[in-house]
């Protein structure tokens, strides 16, 4: 495929995968699942097929669930023109699908129900999630003998893996309500969070604050509510991941949960900060080096990409890799194989890739800073991290937890010193946080006032406030915007306001009552 191609492709795949990731309706994904394979292929037609389970007898139950023209209109009467014999030759095969260009499938052109059609070429890939096939997506044009090639089989079955990955999530969220409900502690944080301010420089109540957890992440804010959403979506998949962020926003700690909560979570978790070594050192951390490579090289090393196996190796601050160092990562995602520095033969690898980075990758592509083919190797499935002054309702939380790590003990907040905390923008985002609650804790004072914070927290300095959003306002101003945003997004259904803010729908209307906005 040249290069032009392989571009435009790469680019469309990651377009479409992140199109198909905010689809939350069934119905309403399938025909997108199948008219974005239409367009990546530029087939005549397609069918989306699913497998529902194995007949008594041996073999599978297939059913088509779509089924489009190129020109998007929905076929009818088409259960007759899919041959069983491709859908049960790469459903049972395990392999990455069939292309009748190659030899070895150029035979089922001569099986009846495709010469009947006069079908010229078929490609079909595999929808496989998890080692398992769950699916298939079935193309085919009559006009043309070459209309697809070898070289379009891997790319559009990543699509079709994603396409797989897309219709289990949407499937989870029209059946189950209940993770929802306990990720979804948002706006209850804010209640409890308000039930426990006081006024002046009193000392708030011992009460003890929920915690909501998710691995070793903490908090129960709707930004935090979809990270752990999209992290569950991305542990379904082997597809790699860019965690974007800013610094101090925990997303190592993003990826080893996408890590614990996959397929191999008892395989290495390995990671390696791209900004923090030379080029040359970073080459051989990564892929290994051989003994007297270069000076000091004493003895065989493996590299990351192999220690890590079958697990996962984060690439932190991906943005800093040199332009030598991005060929060599481009080049290692397109082979599935590593070279040693001073080896003479590659290496095969199986590792899951995850990048991350706090800047902007796509203003260093227009840049030309970093490749635009990488950029979209990486950039598969995309995780933001929110930072810490865009889900204020956490700190409270966050704070005791880290005090009672360094000190044993929750340390007594004035609400005064609480609002501060609340009201700092914090540009070290949750690394600065952790930072005062260890001081504080290592003081260890009878109650925290305000005048023992540090002086830029008392003055609240920092990066612009959070552009103004929670500038000077209180959690119960945020709250009552919050809701106020969802409804007038969703048009006033309350039903979809509940399930974008993550809560009961129960709760939503209690607090449509209690801001009169019913």
């Amino acid at each position: 495929m040249d290069t032009t191609r392989e571009m435009l492709w790469l680019r469309r795949v990651r377009d479409l995968s992140h199109l198909l990731a905010r689809e939350q309706e069934v119905r309403k994904l399938l025909p997108l699942i199948l008219d974005a394979a239409i367009e990546l292929s530029a087939a005549e037609r397609g069918f989306l097929v699913r497998v529902r389970g194995r007949r008594p007898g041996g073999g599978f139950k297939f059913k088509i669930e779509v089924a489009r023209g190129f020109d998007r209109a929905s076929l009818s009467g088409s259960t007759g023109d899919v041959s069983r014999t491709v859908v049960r030759r790469v459903v049972e095969s395990g392999e990455r699908g069939l292309v009748t260009t190659r030899e070895t499938d150029s035979d089922v052109l001569t099986v009846s129900s495709v010469a009947d059609k006069r079908v010229l070429a078929i490609v079909c890939v595999p929808m496989r999630l998890r080692g398992e096939t769950h699916g298939v997506l079935y193309l085919d044009h009559r006009f043309n003998e070459q209309a697809f090639s070898e070289e379009d089989l891997a790319l559009l079955g990543t699509f079709a893996d994603q396409a797989a990955l897309a219709m289990e999530t949407a499937e989870l969220i029209s059946t189950s309500t209940s993770e929802r409900e306990q990720l979804g502690q948002s706006l209850r944080q804010i209640e409890q969070l308000k039930a426990d301010l006081d006024t002046g420089d009193v000392v708030e109540e011992e009460l003890a604050r929920p915690r909501v957890r998710f691995g070793g992440l903490i908090g129960g804010s709707p930004a935090m509510c979809r990270l752990y959403e999209h992290i569950e979506r991305a542990a379904r998949t082997w597809d790699p991941v860019l965690i974007l962020g800013e610094s101090g926003t925990g997303k190592e700690l993003v990826a080893k949960e996408i890590h614990d909560r996959g397929s191999f979570p008892g395989e290495p978790f390995l990671s390696e900060n791209c900004a923090a070594v030379t080029e040359t050192l970073l080459e051989s951390e990564l892929f290994g080096h051989r003994k007297s490579s270069f000076t000091g090289a004493t003895s065989d090393r493996a590299g990351l990409f192999t220690m890590a196996g079958q697990g996962t190796l984060l690439l932190d601050e991906v943005g800093d890799m040199s332009a030598g160092m991005q060929g060599k990562l481009l080049r290692v995602l397109q082979e599935g194989t590593v070279r040693p520095v001073g080896g003479d033969r590659p290496l095969e690898v199986s590792a899951r890739i995850l990048a991350a980075t706090h800047r902007d990758l796509r203003a260093m592509v227009d840049e030309h800073t970093f490749r635009e083919d990488l950029y979209y190797r990486l950039d598969v499935l995309r995780i933001t991290v929110p930072a810490l002054r865009n889900r204020p309702e956490d700190i409270p939380i966050l704070f005791d937890h880290f005090a009672e790590q360094s000190g044993g003990k929750r340390l007594r907040l004035t609400a005064k010193a609480r609002d501060l905390l609340v009201a700092y923008t914090w540009p070290g985002n949750v690394r600065e946080l952790e930072n005062e609650a260890r001081r504080l804790a290592a003081l260890d004072p009878p109650r925290v006032k305000a005048s023992l914070l540090s002086p830029e927290i008392q003055e609240g300095r920092g990066v612009a406030r959070a552009s103004g959003t929670f500038a000077g306002r209180t959690l119960g101003e945020v709250e009552r915007e919050m809701v106020e945003t969802a409804m007038r997004e969703c048009k006033g259904n309350k039903s979809r306001a509940a399930r974008q803010l993550g809560i009961p729908r129960t709760t939503l209307y209690h607090l449509l009552e209690r801001y009169d906005l019913a």
